[in-house]
């Protein structure tokens, strides 16, 4: 149902190969709004060396930042959204994932079991129509533009609801 959503895609002109993909980059199957990063496993932030939990490639969120992308959907379905996710300065960072006209989630990114500083969610939706978008989105709290959480392995899939009984 997503593409590219674990940035490995390269865009149009290639990764860069200095290991700063800057925010300039366009992202393929994204749509963005705000300052997004495409980052690579190994990039260094002040004191950090920034780990990618699969492959390459990840997304960090600036402060206001958001990526976006329209879904083809099952109305009155059941969907789950799953993916990784890291703090990059602040002690306490916060997305917002949402699917507009249907339900969004604020989560608070704490770190807590993963010894590489990610962690895995999920969050679960119904389609009330046959198309829609999913966005991520950093609500802004830091006053540096380029700290923000960093994403990956984002995925959707619909899920099979049991028959009832008869």
């Amino acid at each position: 149902l997503l593409s590219n959503g674990n940035f490995e895609t390269p865009p149009a002109n290639g990764f860069a190969s200095n290991g700063v993909e800057g925010t300039d980059v366009l992202i393929p199957g994204w749509q963005t709004n705000g300052t997004v990063e495409l980052i690579q496993s190994g990039q260094r932030q002040g004191g950090m060396i920034l780990i990618v939990p699969e492959g390459s490639h990840a997304v960090r969120l600036g402060n206001d930042a958001e990526i976006r992308q329209p879904l083809t959907l099952e109305k009155g379905s059941s969907y789950a959204v799953t993916f990784s996710a890291a703090r990059t300065c602040a002690q306490f960072e916060s997305l917002n994932i949402s699917i507009p006209s249907v339900s969004s989630q604020n989560i608070d990114l704490q770190t807590l079991y993963s010894v590489h500083g990610w962690d895995s969610y999920s969050w679960g939706f119904i389609a009330d129509s046959a198309s829609g978008y999913v966005s991520f989105r950093n609500p802004g709290m830091e006053d540096d533009p380029t700290c923000g959480p960093i994403l990956d392995n984002i995925a959707i899939k619909q899920i099979a609801t049991p028959d009832k009984q008869k």
